[in-house]
């Protein structure tokens, strides 16, 4: 979005950008959200728009796990199975 990667750790993890939605609505800090999930709070005043970026940005998807939780062989094959398709992306 800005040009620059992310170098700093994620202090919070949610299972979907409506939680960062939300979080930023109830005034946890400042979000990079896109405009079709937020355009009715952007409309309404409860968020501002900090940012217009001249290029859309890429919508880049991360692939998390929780640290230290066993191994689940279905999440272990989806993400094998991402991991295999990003290749070609």
């Amino acid at each position: 979005m800005f040009g620059a990667r992310l170098s700093l750790t994620a202090a919070v993890t949610v299972p979907d950008l409506r939680g960062v939605l939300a979080a930023v609505v109830a005034g946890a800090g400042f979000g990079v959200l896109p405009r079709y999930l937020c355009h009715a709070e952007l409309a309404s005043g409860a968020l501002v728009l900090l940012h217009e970026p001249e290029d859309p940005p890429l919508n880049t998807g991360y692939l998390v796990q929780r640290p230290g939780r066993p191994g689940n062989p279905d999440v272990t094959r989806v993400r094998d199975l991402l991991v295999e398709a990003g290749r070609g992306w």
